[in-house]
């Protein structure tokens, strides 16, 4: 197999002053997901341990070859390309006609309806088309944008998904190029990500290009559509999450199969897979509680009415509960996903009564129980006494059981009454501390613009686990 390949599969640099000892024999295709053990699903990739030497067996982690290959391949193309001028620096004439009734357009060989936007008398002809690459170019009177760091992650969103809306450009009258002025983004992350020869495309037959400058300007500024708030993405994405499980049932034939979360999110990554499962996580506390509905803000102008920030909740949430996918089956007696709920509900509840109850009063905002509970619920305050809580639970809890604690500390078993007596004990001691009451520390942290700021001051308070849980 070595004289076969003389390039690492992964990174295609040579093999050559690679020792038998740095080179890894992997799957190119992952055997868990059903690939054969049989040689041609073997490749070399490097895998050496001195620091000069490239070990792209470490650097791919849970990826199969083939995905970290792509990956690489992209990351490479996206260095050398500044925007989608760099793919398509100068497009083709395109050769075109159109009828006298303006209803049909041949251009490059293909005839295709012409339709109109008729506003104030002025006629807005457009087509529709996949459009070869070779034909556009990227329109430079209008809008040129760079690439933003965001092209990253719709580049793969595309290998995965398909396009909903398409590119926008413009026939131009004089030089007979499509020049694209909306939608550069997807057409680069098409031609990088999927290798595409043709883009989806809606094309302005010679518009008035002042008159598009100002609809473009209008429609970034204006009249942006507000963007969905992060609990709609979260309930709609629990509910893909139970629409998966219905489909996996429904695959296998049986409306009442059981399932595995891995079998329900194969194939996402980790990134993907902690979304889902946090969406899912916060939909079974709605059930439970109305803690989320009742104290959790969309934004900060919402958090006038409510203490705690979305992403707060989102923090929490990622602290305390396991955000991979388990293995075993719902009904297997080490799958604590359901208790993992209740054990989170528990904290919610005391969160609540210790830190929200009879201090919040959005309505009375002068009062100094509500700026106590504000100060509590601070971003940058919560951040730091989130962590600190954590740490104080998990140590306490590693004392009581005299054994090490590995998952996140609700993904156990129910917590026991005395484990709730000490866990409450904690959060009393940690809501009570004096650092809280006093008007200076509020005004600190209200001006805190980061962490590591209030972190200063719980160090400097003596706010920590060790006071948290000390007797």
């Amino acid at each position: 197999m070595r004289r076969k390949h003389t390039v690492c599969y992964i990174c295609l640099d040579p093999l050559e002053n690679y020792t038998p000892d740095e080179i890894e024999y992997d799957h190119i295709y992952n055997y868990a997901d059903g690939h054969p053990q049989e040689l041609s699903n073997f490749a070399p990739v490097h895998a050496s341990s001195e620091p000069n030497k490239a070990n792209c067996h470490k650097s791919k982690g849970k990826k199969s070859p083939v995905e970290y290959r792509e990956e690489l391949r992209i990351l490479k193309a996206l260095k050398a390309i500044t925007g989608l001028k760099d793919l398509c620096p100068k497009a083709v004439p395109s050769v075109y006609s159109i009828t006298p009734r303006f209803d049909t357009i041949t251009i490059n060989g293909t005839a295709l309806p012409l339709y109109n936007q008729r506003v104030g008398g002025k006629d807005n002809h457009y087509f529709f088309h996949e459009v070869e690459t070779k034909f556009i170019e990227n329109d430079d009177e209008i809008q040129l944008r760079p690439l933003e760091p965001k092209i990253l992650p719709l580049v793969f969103n595309l290998k995965r998904s398909v396009q909903l809306l398409p590119t926008l450009g413009r026939l131009d009258a004089e030089s007979k190029t499509i020049k694209v002025f909306d939608g550069q983004h997807k057409a680069v992350a098409q031609i990088v990500g999927n290798n595409r020869p043709t883009i989806p495309c809606i094309v302005f037959v010679h518009p008035s290009v002042p008159e598009l400058r100002v609809v473009i300007y209008e429609a970034h500024t204006d009249f942006v559509q507000q963007r969905y708030k992060k609990s709609h993405i979260d309930a709609k994405l629990a509910d893909i999450y139970r629409q998966r499980i219905e489909a996996y049932r429904k695959q296998v034939g049986d409306p009442n199969a059981r399932f595995t979360e891995g079998d329900i999110l194969k194939g996402e990554s980790k990134a993907e897979t902690r979304k889902f499962l946090m969406a899912s996580i916060i939909a079974e506390i709605n059930l439970d509680r109305s803690f989320v509905r009742d104290f959790a803000a969309e934004d900060r102008q919402s958090q006038k009415r409510k203490p705690i920030l979305w992403q707060s909740l989102e923090r929490l949430v990622g602290k305390f509960c396991k955000l991979d996918a388990i293995s075993k089956y719902s009904d297997d007696p080490d799958n604590y996903r359901s208790d993992e709920v209740d054990n989170l509900c528990f904290l919610l509840d005391q969160i609540e009564a210790l830190g929200i109850k009879d201090k919040w009063s959005a309505d009375n905002a002068d009062s100094q129980l509500h700026k106590l509970c504000r100060t509590y619920f601070y971003k940058t305050a919560f951040n730091r006494w989130i962590d600190v809580l954590a740490e104080a639970l998990k140590f306490a809890l590693e004392q009581r059981n005299g054994a090490k604690i590995y998952e996140p500390l609700c993904f156990q078993k129910a917590f026991p009454g005395d484990t709730k007596a000490r866990f409450i004990q904690i959060m009393r001691k940690l809501f009570d501390h004096p650092l809280w009451v006093q008007e200076p520390i509020q005004d600190e942290i209200a001006k805190a613009n980061q962490d590591i700021v209030v972190g200063n001051i719980f160090k400097r308070e003596n706010l920590d686990y060790i006071y948290l849980t000390k007797l």
